[in-house]
């Protein structure tokens, strides 16, 4: 693959658009694997969500061609690629378990697995087409996102929105068939759609969520236009009114293309094996440490102090979380779910969760104390009881990272927590079986499976 004198946008395009399922390394390709059932899991549980519903019905009220499955529990029905890929990547998206990318911040899951199986879908690939689409979205995300990160971040841009939509036109046109010249010109289309502000994280707005099913959407929409004839700038990446230029103070350019087809950074992403925002994750767990491993009555804690990294104590410290996202981000509701339960929750929360009276009463309790010493992503939790004793348990990754990731049994035991409660354990197995023999089957029967568990017809 020549690509001496070709700028990072036209570089990953080529390398994107060449990439063969038979020359991904296979841990890179089993990754795809389960991440691709980690994020289905979150697809047939959002159907029971609102947010779900609602993204599913104004794809009704706004219509379009019957190529592809929108799905919606009892009344999943037809529409265009473009709607299936916002509406199904919004209810995969509103579950607060999909998979993180830590050095971008970003949710690739949420913008790339649904795009990837309506393009499917549509144009009647298989399930090794898949697999490699989810390889190539998941590079381009943690490419673009990693080299502006954590800048573009800090200037209020969503990550999952933004990146994202690079993620999902990789995903896209790999299984169209771009070949490079029109891959390149497809990232320049998506990266004048690339959007998503981080407001939403002071009142719990949906748009986070919205913003997902808008990447997905966008990928999907580059990649047919520049099949008819409309064309992007090829150095939207690095250009000097770039992306990274544009929308970060500090970039690093050397990232998009580094170690390009020797390092495959879907083998980055990590995996949240319960509730939460990624970054409550370790306390949840450290939390439930102290409940179980040391038999703590939760009856006999007067205090829960919580050392956090600073971006945590700031941007997850809401002890009056009052809509579903915001509870999911709220540190203090985070361990009063798990005060409540007792363990960590390995299912999403509803209306009657959030105001819950016995988990309100454990939000008080709650502490949370900046410590530049803490890992981003890890937690000490200090239990004060009421006897005069203290009880601390330290957890700096929590479990599901990129670097101890869960075996493929371990996701599948997720998914039958979260499936089988609402399509049944015989739909549950279906697809488990399909997508651990994925290149076996084709995108039609993975598809008929998942809507056949998303009705719940044998719940």
């Amino acid at each position: 693959m020549k690509t001496e004198g070709l700028g990072a946008t036209r570089r990953l395009a080529r390398h994107l658009a060449e990439l063969r399922l038979d020359a991904i390394p296979a841990s890179a390709v089993e990754r795809a694997r389960l991440l691709l059932l980690d994020g289905l899991a979150c697809l047939v549980l959002g159907t029971r969500g609102t947010v779900g519903q609602g993204a599913v019905e104004a794809m009704r009220l706004l219509g379009g061609h019957p190529h592809c499955t929108v799905f919606a529990g009892t009344g999943d029905f037809r529409s265009s690629v473009r709607n299936a890929a916002y509406a199904n990547s919004m209810t995969l998206y509103s579950v607060g378990l999909n998979d993180i990318h830590k050095p971008s911040t970003s949710h690739p899951g949420g913008c790339i697995v649904m795009p990837s199986l309506a393009v499917a879908e549509w144009l009647g690939r298989d399930g090794g087409d898949i697999l490699t689409a989810l390889v190539a979205g998941y590079e381009m995300n943690a490419r673009v996102g990693t080299a502006t990160a954590p800048s573009h971040r800090e200037r209020g841009f969503h990550t999952t929105g933004t990146v994202g939509t690079f993620g999902a036109t990789a995903a896209a046109g790999s299984l169209m068939g771009l070949n490079a010249d029109l891959l390149a010109n497809a990232f320049g289309v998506a990266g004048s759609q690339a959007a998503g502000l981080y407001e939403f994280h002071h009142d719990g707005a949906l748009t986070m969520v919205f913003h997902a099913g808008r990447a997905a959407q966008n990928g999907v929409e580059a990649c047919i236009l520049v099949q008819h004839g409309l064309t992007g700038p090829v150095t939207v990446l690095e250009g000097d009114k770039g992306f990274c230029r544009a929308l970060s103070d500090s970039y690093d350019l050397d990232v998009l293309t580094r170690n390009l087809g020797e390092r495959y950074l879907i083998e980055e992403t990590s995996f949240r094996l319960y509730y939460g925002c990624n970054s409550t994750l370790a306390a949840s767990a450290a939390t439930e440490r102290l409940l179980v491993t040391h038999g703590i009555p939760v009856d006999d804690i007067r205090e829960i102090v919580v050392r956090c990294h600073p971006v945590v104590e700031r941007d997850n410290n809401d002890p009056e979380a009052g809509t579903l996202l915001a509870a999911r981000l709220s540190m203090q509701f985070n361990l009063a779910l798990v005060l409540d339960r007792g363990h960590v929750w390995t299912a999403d929360i509803y209306d009657e969760d959030l105001w819950s009276p016995p988990i309100r009463a454990q939000i008080p309790s709650v502490r949370l104390v900046a410590d530049d010493a803490m890992p981003r992503f890890g937690a000490s939790v200090t239990a004060l009881l009421k006897d005069g004793r203290s009880v601390e348990e330290v957890i700096l990754s929590p479990s599901g990272d990129a670097d101890t990731p869960p075996s493929f049994d371990e996701i599948a035991t997720k998914f039958r927590r979260m499936v089988a409660p609402v399509g049944g354990a015989a739909s549950a197995e279906r697809v488990i079986s399909i997508v651990a023999e994925l290149e076996r089957h084709s995108a039609a029967e993975l598809i008929a499976a998942l809507a056949d568990a998303c009705r719940g017809e044998h719940a």
